[in-house]
C-alpha cells in the first residue's frame, strides 16, 4: 500500500496545477478585455467626445467609438491587403466578372468557339437541331464529347430541370439565348480564378512578388476575353497552370524533404549514444515521402487533357520531364536513371486507365458501342473511337492542314506572340535570348541552374512554342496556355523605370484594353445579336425561312431554337417557332456578283413555291452593311431589300477589302470636310444587317393593244 501516498501526492498536485491555469486563463482575459474595450463616455461628455474627434478629422479614432479594436483593427488590415498589396489587380478581376454578364459583350473571335463544344452540347441537351461539324462524324470522331459535357452538360441540364419545373408549376420559361451563352462563361470564369490561384501559390512557394504577377496577369486581355470563352484552348490553359503549380510544388517539397533527409543522416552519423541515434532514427520516419507526391492527380490530368487536345502533350512534356528528374541524386540506392524510369511506369498505368474511361464514355455516345454489346461481348475494333488517335492521323496529312490555312513556320513566334502578349512578347524573347547566352558562355559554376522553378516555366513556354511552330496552321489561341509560365518569367520586368516612367507598363495596360474592347465587342459583334433576334422574330407559321450569311463567321444554330423533331405532340416553351424550318446558307467570303446571282435564284424559287404551291417561304440575308449597299447597287433593282433589323458595331476583317472609301465631295474635289465625311459615312457601314428579300415584281407592256 506504499503506492497510496503517492498516487494522493499526484492527484493533489494535479488539483493545484487546475487551479493555477484556471486562474491565469481568467488573469489573461482580464487583461485582453482591457486591452480592446470600448471606450466609455457619459452623455455631455460622450458628445463632447464624438464633436471633437469629428472636427478634428480623426476618423479612425471616432470609429473606435463605435467599433471594437478587434474589428477596427481587422478591418484596417483587410484594407490595407486590398489596396496597398493587391491594388489594381482587384479592379481587373472585377471587369473580367462585369464582362462576363455584359450582353454587349458579343464578339466572335473563331467559329471553334462554338463549334468544338457549346453548339453540339446545347443541341444534345434542349433536344435543338444544331450544326455538327465534321470533327464530330461519328465514323473517326476528332473531338471528345465527354470534357464538353462534364463542364457544360451537367449545368446545362439542371437548368432543363428547373425550367421544366418553373414552366409546369408557374408557367414560366428562364430559358432563353442569354442564359445559355451565361452558364458557359460562369463555369469557365470559376476556372479562370483558379489560374490566379495557382499562379498566387506558385509566387508563395518560391517567394516571388505575387502583386506584379497576378496584377500583370489579371490585366492580360487574354484572361479578360479568351479565358470565359468556351475554347477548347482555354480548358487548356487552366490544365497546364494545374500542372505546372503540382510540379512546382512537388520540385519544391522534395527540395525541402531531401534538406532535412541530409540533416538527420548526418546528425545520426555525428551521434554518440545508441539512444540519441534511435531518437534521431524517429523523426527520420516522420519525414514524408516526397518520390510519388500527386503522382495520381498528375496521371488523370495528362489523360484528359490529351483528350481535350492532343498539343496537350507539348505543355504537359517539360512539367513531367521536371517532375521525373526531381530530387534524383547518386548516393541514392537508386541510380537517377533509375529512379526516372520508376516514376515514368508507375505513372503511365493511370495516364491510361484516365484514357480507358474516356473513350469508353465518347464511344458510347457516338452510338457503334452500346451496353448490349459489351454484356454479349460481340463488339469489334470499329467500335472503339479513339479522338486524339483520329486528331493526330488527320493533322499529320499535309493536305488537310493546308485546307485551313496555310501559314509560315514563323508566324507563332513573329506575329502570333504579339497579337498575345503585346510588349510583353520582346521582353520574353530577350529574357529567352539571355538565359540561352548565360548558358552557352558562363563559367560552370555560374551557369543558370537547370532544375530551379525558372527553368521550369521558361522551358515550358518555349518547348510548345517550338513545337506547334513545326506545324503549317498556326492561330494565335493555341499559344494562351503559356502566359501563366511567362507571366513569372517576366511580370516585374514590365516595371522597369525609365527617366522615372515605366513605359513598358503603360504600353502593356493600353494593349490590353484595346484589345479586349476589339475582340470582346468588334470583331464579328453582330453575329450572336442577329441570331438571337432571328430566333426570337415571329414568323406567323412559315414552314421555310432561307438564311444567306455573307463575309460573317459560320454561324451558330442554337440560337435559332429550331427543334429537331417537328412530329411532338407538344414543344417545350422555349421554342418559340415550332413550324419552322430554317435552311441555313453559309457563303463566306464569296464574291458578291456571284452572290447576287445565287441569291437571285434562291428568291425567285421561293417566289415560285409561295405563288405555285401555295408554301409561304422568305429569304433573309445576313451581310455587313456597306456590303448591302453594293450589292443593292448590283442588283439594279431585280430584287427587294428591305432592312428590317441592324446591330452595330460589327467588323467582318475579311471583307475590308470590298470597303469603298468615298473622300470626294459634291464638285469632285477633296477636302478636309469631304475626308472627314468619308470617314463617318464608313464607320456607320460597320454593323450587320439583316435584309428580307424579294423579288421586284417586273412590269409588262401589252403589245397587241398598242398595235391596235
Amino acid at each position: 500500500m506504499v503506492w497510496v501516498p503517492q498516487l494522493l501526492k499526484v492527484a493533489w498536485d494535479a488539483t493545484k496545477l487546475g487551479i493555477a491555469l484556471k486562474g491565469y486563463k481568467q488573469e489573461r482575459a482580464l487583461v485582453e478585455a482591457k486591452k480592446h474595450q470600448v471606450k466609455v463616455f457619459r452623455r455631455k461628455e460622450a458628445m463632447k467626445e464624438v464633436r471633437r474627434l469629428f472636427e478634428s478629422g480623426q476618423y479612425e479614432e471616432f470609429a473606435r467609438l463605435f467599433v471594437p479594436d478587434v474589428v477596427m483593427d481587422k478591418g484596417l488590415e483587410f484594407m490595407d491587403l486590398w489596396w496597398k498589396i493587391w491594388d489594381i489587380y482587384w479592379i481587373f478581376l472585377a471587369l473580367r466578372v462585369i464582362l462576363v454578364f455584359l450582353p454587349s459583350n458579343t464578339g466572335y473571335i473563331h467559329p471553334d468557339e462554338y463549334f468544338q463544344s457549346i453548339e453540339v452540347t446545347i443541341g444534345d441537351v434542349f433536344g435543338l437541331d444544331v450544326h455538327r461539324t465534321w470533327e464530330f462524324n461519328t465514323t473517326q470522331p476528332l473531338r471528345s464529347p465527354t470534357i464538353p459535357f462534364l463542364l457544360y452538360g451537367i449545368p446545362l441540364n439542371i437548368l432543363k430541370v428547373t425550367n421544366i419545373c418553373l414552366d409546369h408549376y408557374l408557367g414560366i420559361n428562364i430559358v432563353g439565348n442569354y442564359i445559355l451563352m451565361l452558364i458557359p462563361k460562369l463555369m469557365l470564369l470559376l476556372l479562370s480564378f483558379t489560374v490566379d490561384f495557382l499562379v498566387y501559390q506558385i509566387c508563395r512557394l518560391y517567394k516571388h512578388s505575387f502583386n506584379q504577377c497576378l496584377t500583370t496577369l489579371a490585366s492580360s486581355y487574354i484572361m479578360l476575353i479568351y479565358s470565359t470563352r468556351s475554347f477548347s484552348n482555354t480548358l487548356e490553359l487552366v490544365m497546364t497552370s494545374v500542372l505546372l503549380y503540382l510540379v512546382a510544388h512537388t520540385m519544391r517539397r522534395s527540395d525541402e524533404t531531401i534538406y532535412l533527409q541530409e540533416l538527420v543522416q548526418d546528425k545520426y552519423l555525428k551521434a554518440e549514444s545508441i539512444r540519441d541515434r534511435v531518437e534521431i532514427q524517429k523523426k527520420k520516419k516522420k519525414i514524408p515521402e516526397h518520390d510519388f507526391k500527386y503522382i495520381i492527380p498528375i496521371g488523370i490530368l495528362c489523360g484528359i487533357g490529351v483528350f481535350n487536345r492532343p498539343t496537350y502533350f507539348f505543355y504537359a512534356f517539360v512539367p513531367l520531364f521536371f517532375w521525373f528528374q526531381r530530387g534524383v541524386a547518386n548516393h541514392s540506392m537508386f541510380t537517377p536513371f533509375q529512379t526516372f524510369n520508376f516514376r515514368m511506369a508507375l505513372i503511365l498505368p493511370i495516364i491510361i486507365s484516365t484514357c480507358f474511361v474516356l473513350i469508353f464514355t465518347d464511344s458510347l455516345y457516338y452510338g457503334d458501342l452500346t451496353l448490349k454489346k459489351l454484356w454479349n461481348l460481340n463488339m469489334n475494333y470499329s467500335d472503339w473511337k479513339v479522338a486524339p488517335f483520329n486528331f493526330v492521323m488527320y493533322n499529320v496529312i499535309p493536305g488537310n492542314l493546308v485546307s485551313h490555312g496555310e501559314h509560315p513556320r514563323w508566324t507563332h513566334m513573329l506575329v502570333n506572340m504579339p497579337i498575345l502578349l503585346g510588349p510583353l512578347a520582346p521582353v520574353f524573347f530577350v529574357t529567352v535570348l539571355m538565359w540561352i547566352l548565360d548558358v552557352c558562355y558562363n563559367p560552370w559554376r555560374k551557369k543558370p541552374g537547370m532544375r530551379t522553378v525558372y527553368s521550369l516555366t521558361l522551358l515550358s513556354s518555349m518547348i510548345p512554342l517550338l513545337a506547334l511552330s513545326v506545324f503549317k496552321h498556326q492561330e494565335p489561341r493555341f499559344l494562351i496556355p503559356i502566359l501563366p509560365c511567362i507571366v513569372l518569367m517576366c511580370a516585374h520586368k514590365l516595371r522597369s523605370k525609365v527617366y522615372g516612367y515605366r513605359p513598358l507598363l503603360t504600353l502593356w495596360y493600353m494593349f490590353n484594353i484595346l484589345a479586349a474592347v476589339w475582340f470582346g465587342f468588334v470583331q464579328q459583334a453582330g453575329v450572336m445579336p442577329v441570331q438571337k433576334f432571328l430566333g426570337g422574330l415571329n414568323q406567323e407559321e412559315v414552314p421555310f425561312v432561307n438564311l444567306v450569311y455573307s463575309h460573317t463567321y459560320m454561324p451558330p444554330r442554337y440560337p435559332l431554337f429550331q427543334p429537331q423533331d417537328f412530329n411532338m405532340e407538344e414543344f417545350p416553351s422555349y421554342i418559340a417557332n415550332n413550324q419552322t424550318r430554317y435552311l441555313v446558307q453559309d457563303h463566306g467570303s464569296l464574291d458578291l456578283n456571284i452572290l447576287h446571282s445565287k441569291l437571285l435564284d434562291l428568291v425567285s424559287r421561293s417566289d415560285y413555291v409561295t405563288k405555285r404551291q401555295k408554301r409561304r417561304m422568305k429569304t433573309y440575308l445576313i451581310i455587313p452593311t456597306f456590303l448591302a449597299d453594293q450589292l443593292k447597287f448590283i442588283s439594279r433593282k431585280s430584287m427587294n431589300f428591305e432592312e428590317i433589323y441592324s446591330v452595330y458595331p460589327h467588323v467582318s476583317v475579311e471583307s475590308l477589302d470590298k470597303l469603298d472609301i468615298d473622300i470626294f465631295d459634291n464638285t469632285g474635289e477633296v477636302t478636309a470636310l469631304s475626308i472627314m465625311n468619308g470617314a463617318l459615312n464608313c464607320l456607320s457601314g460597320f454593323s450587320l444587317s439583316v435584309m428580307n428579300v424579294t423579288l421586284d415584281e417586273v412590269k409588262t407592256v401589252d403589245i397587241r393593244k398598242d398595235h391596235s
